[in-house]
């Protein structure tokens, strides 16, 4: 049983280490990013402006530093595993933000970052639970084989549908912090009710600190782009999070407008389309400075796309019924929380 004292300093440790090391070294990262010509434009702005990206390296380092040190705290693996299918998941992202990979090959590298998270359970038999749990019904019956590969197949759908929501400026720093708060509440829950360990719960705080660090650089108008090594980290830690947490199905309701958009985009293009490479935009900018939905019929259908539909917008209003739509979905998830470990 761990003590009050031991508790309170595992959570601060998991949260303020990846924090201060990011406030501390954000400034100087951009500055090396804009030295070396690691900038790219924002199209949405005119005229375009350039921003340093990616910013991913650094925000996997802020969470490498939170995970790393919950691990030597607690003398888990938990942490461990949650940073090596996140890590995975970097690794495929830096190389699509240095490279350009394919629109089939990305989710099927990222199946590596699934078989590197689920690849603990060797040494760690409890690191999940093989069940899913539901609320004021009954939950799934344990099935390790069957848990584990979808848990696998997860990190590809999860991690790409974050990646798709990485389009304008604050939209995945947003985006990241409102669904892992909502992981949080569903992971605290379970601790304090249903004596879950708090490592679990410490091991969400690092991405709650990376997200809200980054979100400060990222929001309107944008400082720092964090590139598809940021956007995939971010997809792949949630996923780890809310397996080792036990909470797939409020995290699964706080990241429906993600799945949504995956959904319709998906669908629209016929399969996986690197989106650098799409013939049409599912967006333009006016003459008004605003964005317009695009009227052209092969253009994919979006999230952003169904918004603009309504009539166009600024780029911070648009993020803004994105974050209005998230939150909405966090709600639910903090709901179905409560109706599983509460009541």
């Amino acid at each position: 049983m761990v003590s009050a004292l031991a508790a309170a300093a595992l959570l601060s440790l998991a949260f303020f280490v990846p924090l201060l090391l990011l406030l501390g070294s954000f400034p100087a990262y951009l500055r090396f990013l804009v030295r070396r010509g690691r900038v790219s434009d924002d199209a949405h702005k005119r005229p375009a402006t350039k921003v340093p990206e990616p910013a991913g390296p650094l925000l996997f380092l802020g969470a490498l530093a939170g995970e790393l040190a919950v691990a030597i705290f607690s003398s888990s693996l938990v942490p461990i595993a949650v940073i090596l299918g996140a890590g995975v998941a970097f690794a495929v992202g830096l190389a699509d933000d240095l490279y350009v990979l394919g629109g089939k090959t990305k989710p099927l590298l990222l199946l590596l970052a699934g078989l590197a998270f689920t690849g603990v359970v060797l040494l760690r038999p409890n690191l999940y639970t093989p069940i899913v749990f539901f609320p004021l019904i009954n939950n799934t019956s344990p099935h390790f084989i069957i848990y584990t590969l979808l848990a696998i197949v997860a990190f590809p759908v999860v991690t790409n549908a974050f990646n798709m929501m990485d389009s304008f400026n604050g939209e995945i720093s947003w985006f990241t912090l409102l669904t892992s708060l909502a992981l949080l509440v569903g992971v605290a829950l379970r601790t304090v009710f249903a004596g879950f360990s708090i490592i679990r719960l410490a091991t969400v705080l690092p991405l709650v600190a990376v997200s809200a660090v980054f979100l400060l650089y990222n929001r309107y108008p944008s400082r720092a782009f964090d590139g598809d090594s940021g956007s995939l980290m971010f997809g792949a830690m949630f996923a780890g999070l809310a397996v080792t947490g036990g909470v797939e199905l409020a995290a699964m309701i706080a990241i429906v407008p993600a799945i949504l958009n995956s959904f319709y985009t998906l669908s629209s293009v016929r399969g996986f389309v690197e989106r650098r490479r799409m013939k049409s935009r599912p967006t333009f900018l006016g003459d008004d400075g605003k964005l317009h939905a695009s009227r052209e019929p092969g253009a994919p259908t979006t999230l952003v796309r169904l918004i603009l539909l309504a009539g166009p917008l600024t780029e911070e209003g648009l993020v803004q019924d994105i974050v209005k739509l998230t939150a909405v979905s966090c709600v639910l998830s903090v709901i179905i929380s409560i109706l599983t470990w509460v009541l």
